[in-house]
């Protein structure tokens, strides 16, 4: 390939150089100070998890709910104890266990073992 070295850039700074948001080849070339065709060659030498935090914070709670429904069904954790455990929202958890067709506790029980009637 003409132009600099494409290997004088660590994977570690072509990462550091993608921006959080949307951005083009050309301006992560013109940061890297080289050639689109070398952003696009280290790019799939070294490839970035180009999906958006929505996406991977919903692959993340995909991979977490059968804990979380260990916690809750098992060990009788509540919601917000479970969403502080996962630094995550109420609702997350609330979500995520419904999908996943956990009957949920009516809101204000105690969590613990089920009393006795």
């Amino acid at each position: 390939m003409p132009g600099p070295d494409p290997h004088s850039i660590s994977p570690e700074r072509l990462h550091q150089a993608v921006p959080g948001s949307d951005f083009s080849i050309a301006q992560l070339a013109r940061t890297l100070e080289t050639t689109t065709a070398h952003v696009v060659h280290l790019l799939s030498e070294h490839p970035f998890d180009w999906s958006p935090p929505r996406f991977r914070r919903t692959q993340h709670t995909a991979t977490r709910a059968a804990q979380w429904r260990q916690w809750y069904q098992r060990d009788r954790l509540s919601l917000q104890a479970i969403a502080d455990l996962e630094e995550t929202t109420l609702a997350t958890i609330r979500l995520a266990l419904l999908k996943n067709g956990t009957q949920l506790r009516p809101a204000g029980s105690r969590p613990g073992p089920p009393r006795r009637k």
